[in-house]
């Protein structure tokens, strides 16, 4: 399901950028795409894809963030139409995975190393300090 319904939330929500503008032609906005595959890739899947107007990432542009209802949340960059399948991929494996947490075993090279911003805990995330 790429736009879910209140009443049958997504386990993973994906945050697509639609402000920044392609390199080489200021009048495109990548996002835009990236939200139209992304929506027909996730179809069918406990995934929700949502524009967003500034992920702040703009050095990385098109970026994206996952957000897992109960779990951690992620900001990739440098993603284009070509990563759609790898996008939804990450995406799901997240959804699924009982800690809300992406593995990185198995994860898309998109969704790893200069392609990933970000992680950020859950909210209720509690963590004692190394000794």
């Amino acid at each position: 399901m790429s736009d879910h319904r209140p009443d049958d939330p997504a386990d993973v929500t994906i945050f697509v950028c639609t402000n920044c503008r392609d390199v080489s032609d200021g009048d495109v906005r990548p996002g835009i795409a990236l939200i139209a595959a992304l929506r027909e890739a996730a179809d069918g899947k406990p995934l929700a894809v949502k524009p967003v107007t500034c992920l702040a990432n703009c050095e990385k542009s098109p970026s994206a963030a996952f957000n897992h209802r109960n779990g951690w949340s992620y900001v990739f960059g440098h993603l284009s139409l070509d990563n759609v399948e790898d996008i939804v991929t990450g995406a799901m494996m997240l959804a699924e995975d009982e800690r809300g947490f992406l593995p990185l075993r198995g994860r898309p090279t998109c969704l790893r190393g200069k392609g990933l911003t970000a992680r950020i805990p859950p909210f209720h995330h509690h963590e004692d300090m190394p000794s």
